[in-house]
């Protein structure tokens, strides 16, 4: 029953359990993204740490012998910690009975200044409030229904790393789901309707100092439905779906002064967006060693500005009758195509993946793919630029180097790629830290190399393929380009109460159209943990150390004369990082964590930059310096 719960909170923001759904455009991601902090869902939240866009070690995975506690399900269950000069603290209430369930977290976050290892203060901070709930209802074994929600408020989240910071971040998301036949999907119709509001506003004058004092006003809405089919068919299975989403999105910028504020320039001009997508897979099992997979999906967006042409007038005396430039203005100004207020877009992917599984213990996956994804809003859409329009029609172009303007004429991309994935262990690995009779040994891993056509890359105008403007200001275009990612990893346990993890990531991306490398790539890195674990009268304990190791960076986009110039020297350096950490847990009741990051005291900083905002041109953030941490559970 317990595991039954867990799954459904897992899922607070995922739909229900169900068939691998191939061919799925939403797997590729843009180059770079920004946004907010993923969510904090209550499965994460007794466990949680405080999160830090410039230290990307995932201090979560460490082993912890208080995980038992923090996971399951009861009446209440606290977490309390402090991270350096951070503070955590969680409560959680959940109820699973035969028919029913339920769940309740908050949870609240204030992250402090820091220190670097070289004792400079960072300029990082914020303060995080979340509250989720997820009930649910089972009548019989054939329905299931469940309602989740959760609002998230970030403030005052500072951003070293740009010239504005993000002063408020609010997201409330609603999301409902019904299931109507088994949970096997044999005969089972799943649908689900999410809600999903968030507002933002970004200054550069209410945490710092700045002159001229500018703001962001952000609103967006999204409403999804999905409906699909699942049923067997002897030795085929066949999921068959159709889904639609409708997006609005509105950002305006405004000049705060003393007297008023000033609207000048929309960041997305009242954008609605509508996908709807059909997608069909379809799997047949030629025995238990063999399976093939073979999915289909078409997408189709509508997406429509509707203050792209908006008059922004500009109250300046000294330039009576001009105006501040609107999207088309700006799109014709880099791009030199007239924009009607609306675009259509389609897509069409398709993936064939074949399983092998010759016994238990062993598993292969070969997939071979074409995916198209259709650009985002930032990548079609954003239109900021400090440009005015005099009377005449002249345009004045005031701060070039510091525009950024999506293009709403770009192509999808085209993924074209094969991925091989594998997984072995011996008889005796039941998971890490957890073997039987013997040593357990698991290893696997994945390659992938992507030929991308019309790849969405965000670039500086200078009258290359896809733009006509060379004034230096940031755009979107598409540009051909490859991919190579491979991961690898292996645990081993060992002596009864040891255990090693090994884990390695390496990346590759060159843009073929410009013959450099792309931006933001992730350079070589190589994780290790050493754990022990053992028991003693009232529970267990544990002891652990963990090393990262980055190499040197020595492909990026470093120079925004011949690229984005997003990335930064200082950050491409390599370095090692250590961590010390242990637990105690006391009869699966209390439990007390605790540890020292960056042991000892090294100066580093994230090659792959902050994201929580759009900073384009990053100054060099350090991670802390040596931190102390320890963070107390409890169930009840």
């Amino acid at each position: 029953m317990k595991k039954t719960m867990v799954a459904s909170a897992v899922l607070f923001i995922l739909p229900f359990a169900s068939a691998t759904d191939l061919a799925d455009p939403g797997q590729i991601k843009p180059l770079k993204e920004f946004a907010p902090p993923k969510p904090i869902t209550p499965t994460l939240a007794q466990g949680y740490m405080i999160e830090n866009q410039f230290d990307r070690v995932d201090r979560m995975q460490y082993f912890s012998v208080t995980n038992p506690i923090n996971n399951g399900i009861a009446p209440l269950k606290i977490s309390s910690g402090f991270y350096g000069k951070n503070f955590y603290n969680s409560l959680l209430s959940g109820v699973r009975e035969a028919k029913y369930y339920g769940m309740v977290n908050v949870n609240f976050s204030k992250a402090n200044n820091y220190k670097d290892a070289k004792g400079k203060l960072s300029g990082w901070g914020y303060e995080r409030f979340n509250q989720a709930v997820v009930l649910g209802w089972l009548p019989n074994e054939y329905n299931e229904y469940r309602f989740s929600f959760l609002h998230d408020d970030i403030d005052d989240d500072e951003q070293p790393q740009h010239q504005i910071d993000a002063l408020n971040t609010e997201r409330h998301i609603t999301r409902l789901n019904a299931r109507f036949g088994l949970e096997d999907l044999s005969n089972t119709l799943s649908s689900e309707f999410s809600y999903r509001h968030v507002e933002r506003r970004a200054d550069n004058y209410s945490l710092r100092r700045s002159s001229p004092q500018t703001y962001v006003q952000l609103e967006r809405e999204l409403f999804d439905f999905s409906v699909k089919h699942d049923v067997d068919l002897g030795k085929f299975h066949n999921m068959l779906g159709v889904s639609y989403q409708r997006d609005e999105h509105n950002g305006k910028r405004y000049l705060h002064t003393p007297s008023r504020d000033i609207l000048n320039g929309y960041r997305f001009a009242d954008i609605n967006v509508d996908r709807t997508r059909l997608f069909d897979n379809l799997t047949y099992t030629f025995n238990e060693q063999h399976k093939l997979g073979l999915g289909l999906s078409y997408e189709y967006h509508h997406a429509r500005a509707d203050k792209f042409n908006a008059y922004i007038p500009n109250p300046n005396p000294k330039m009576a009758g001009a105006s501040f430039a609107n999207a088309r203005q700006l799109w014709q100004y880099y791009f030199g195509q007239d924009f009607k207020g609306k675009v259509d877009q389609n897509g069409f992917s398709a993936e064939l993946k074949y399983d092998f599984t010759p016994t238990e213990l062993q598993q292969y996956n070969l997939s071979l793919a074409h995916i198209e994804r259709i650009g985002d809003n930032i990548e079609r859409f954003n239109s900021l630029a400090a440009i005015v329009v005099r009377p005449n029609g002249e345009i004045a172009n005031q701060q070039p180097a510091n525009a950024v303007v999506g293009n709403p004429f770009l192509k999808p991309e085209e993924h074209n790629y094969v991925k091989f994935d594998f997984d072995l262990k011996n008889e005796f690995y039941k998971g890490y830290l957890n073997s039987i009779a013997g040593n357990g040994w698991n290893i696997g891993g994945s390659v992938m190399y992507d030929d991308v056509k019309n790849l969405i890359i965000l670039d500086r105008a200078r009258g290359q393929s896809g733009t006509i403007n060379s004034t230096g200001g940031v755009i979107a275009r598409n540009v051909d380009a490859k991919l190579i990612t491979a991961k690898l990893h292996t645990n081993y346990n060992f002596l009864q109460h040891w255990a090693m993890g090994v884990k390695g990531f390496y990346h590759y991306g060159k843009n073929d159209s410009d013959n450099r490398p792309l931006y933001q790539i992730r350079p070589f890195e190589l994780n290790a943990n050493l754990d022990y674990k053992n028991y003693f009268a009232y529970g267990s304990y544990n002891l652990g150390i963990a090393a990262r190791y980055i190499a040197k960076q020595n492909k990026g986009d470093f120079d925004r004369t011949s690229g984005l110039g997003i990335d930064n020297r200082e950050a491409a350096k390599s370095f090692t990082v250590a961590d010390l950490y242990a637990g105690i847990n006391f009869k699966d009741q209390f439990g007390i964590r605790f540890g020292v990051n960056n042991l000892f005291n090294r100066q580093y900083a994230e090659f792959i930059s902050g994201d929580h905002v759009m900073a384009l041109a990053p100054n060099t953030v350090y991670a802390p310096g040596r931190t102390y941490w320890l963070s107390l559970h409890a169930t009840f």
